[in-house]
C-alpha cells in the first residue's frame, strides 16, 4: 500500500530549497529512501504550491478509493 503524498525539500547546488511531491511506494517500510519513493510532476520553487498539489493528489486518491 502506498502512503499519502507529501512534500520534500532539496537543495540543488544553491542556498534556496526546491520542493518535490512524493509518496512512499511501500507505506509500511520502516526506512524512507529514494528507492521507495514515487515522485509526482516535477520540482516546485514554492513550498505552498507543492503542498497544494500534494493535497489535491491526496483528495483525488481518497475519492477514487470510495
Amino acid at each position: 500500500m502506498k502512503s499519502e503524498w507529501k512534500v520534500a525539500s532539496n537543495y540543488f547546488g544553491g542556498d534556496k530549497p526546491f520542493y518535490q511531491v512524493y509518496r512512499k511506494i511501500d507505506a509500511e517500510a520502516k526506512v524512507d529512501h529514494s528507492g521507495n519513493r514515487e515522485y509526482a510532476k516535477g520540482v516546485f520553487a514554492d513550498k505552498a504550491a507543492a503542498q497544494a498539489f500534494a493535497d489535491d493528489l491526496n483528495a483525488k486518491d481518497r475519492e477514487a478509493s470510495k
